[in-house]
C-alpha cells in the first residue's frame, strides 16, 4: 500500500543529476501515489532522462519561468492530498516518505513537516543538519530554515497560501518566503531524522545572483519576515534582518572576487553587533588598497 503523496521534482538542465533524484523517489519503502517531474525549459538531455521512466513519471514541460513557477505547476497538477518537493540535484533516503507520512498522520492538526538532512559539501564531507522546531520562530526571520527537499505539506494548505511567489525568481528567496508564511499560519512538525541528501552546488544561484537575492530578500521584509511584529520589536528586527541580508550579499560578492566593502559597511551600520564582519571589512579594505 502506498502513501497519499504526490512527489514533485523540479529541474532545469539537470541531465547529469535528474536520474539520481528520480531513483530516490522510486526506491521509497512506502511508494508515493505519483511522481511529477516539471521541466523548466531545459536545453540539455533532461527530457530524455525523464521520459525514459515511461508511465512511472508524469513529465511536464514549461517555458523557462523559474523554479517557483515550476513548483506551482507541479502543485496544480498533483492529485494526492499531500505534496513533497524534491530539487533535481538532491535525493531522498529510502524511508523519507514513510517516516514523514507517518508523523503527519499521527497529528491530524499538522499541515506540514520537515526532516533533518545530510549536507554534502564540495570537499566530499557530509554534515548532519537539523533545526529544532523551537528555534524556528527566531531563525526563520534571518534565513531560510530548510530547503524544499525536506518538506511535505498538505496540498490545500499550500494552495491557500497561494503557492510559491513567482515574482521572486531566482536566488532561493521563493523558498524562504513560502516557508515563513507556512510556519506562521499552520502547525508544522519536526522529524528529527536525516532523510534527505542535500548537495552543495558550487554554481549556486544564490551565489552567482546575489544582487537579485539582495533585492528579493528586501522585498519580502515587511509582508513576510516581519509579520506578527509591531512597535519596538518590529523596528529592532527590521535592522537585524537587513543587516543579515547585506552580510550574506557581501559574503557572496567576496566569494566571487567582487567588491564587498560597501555591502559590509551597510550591514554593520544596520546591525553593529560584535562578530567577524569587522575583520572581514579590514581584509576587504586591504585588498582594495592593494589593487590600486
Amino acid at each position: 500500500m502506498g502513501a497519499d503523496v504526490s512527489a514533485v521534482i523540479t529541474v532545469y538542465n539537470g541531465e547529469a543529476v535528474l536520474r539520481r533524484s528520480i531513483e530516490s523517489v522510486l526506491r521509497q519503502t512506502v511508494p508515493v501515489a505519483e511522481l511529477i517531474v516539471v521541466d523548466d525549459g531545459s536545453t540539455d538531455g533532461t527530457p530524455d532522462v525523464a521520459r525514459s521512466y515511461g508511465d512511472r513519471v508524469t513529465y511536464l514541460r514549461q517555458d523557462n519561468r523559474g523554479v517557483a513557477a515550476a513548483r506551482n505547476a507541479g502543485l496544480s497538477r498533483a492529485a494526492a492530498p499531500w505534496v513533497a518537493f524534491l530539487d533535481d540535484d538532491d535525493e531522498w533516503l529510502p524511508e523519507k516518505i514513510e517516516r514523514q507520512h507517518a508523523a503527519l498522520h499521527r497529528d491530524p492538526q499538522a499541515a506540514a513537516s520537515y526532516t533533518a538532512l545530510w549536507f554534502h559539501q564540495l570537499d566530499g564531507t557530509a554534515v548532519r543538519e537539523h533545526l529544532p522546531r523551537s528555534d524556528l520562530p527566531r531563525v526563520m526571520r534571518l534565513r531560510n530554515p530548510f530547503p524544499p527537499s525536506v518538506m511535505m505539506a498538505r496540498r490545500d494548505a499550500l494552495l491557500e497560501l497561494g503557492g510559491f511567489d513567482e515574482r521572486l525568481r531566482g536566488a532561493s528567496c521563493e523558498d524562504w518566503d513560502l516557508n515563513v508564511r507556512l510556519l506562521s499560519r499552520f502547525r508544522v512538525l519536526d522529524v528529527d531524522e536525516p532523510l534527505t541528501n542535500y548537495y552543495e552546488n558550487g554554481s549556486s544561484n544564490s551565489l552567482r545572483h546575489y544582487r537579485r537575492m539582495l533585492t528579493n530578500s528586501l522585498s519580502i521584509l515587511d509582508a513576510t519576515l516581519l509579520s506578527g511584529l509591531s512597535g519596538l520589536d518590529r523596528a529592532v528586527w527590521r535592522r537585524r534582518i537587513q543587516g543579515r541580508i547585506y552580510q550574506k550579499a557581501a559574503i557572496s560578492a567576496r566569494q566571487l572576487g567582487e567588491p564587498a566593502v560597501g555591502l559590509l559597511l551597510k550591514s554593520i551600520a544596520l546591525w553593529p553587533a560584535p562578530d567577524g564582519r569587522l575583520k572581514t571589512l579590514a581584509l576587504e579594505l586591504g585588498r582594495a588598497l592593494r589593487a590600486r
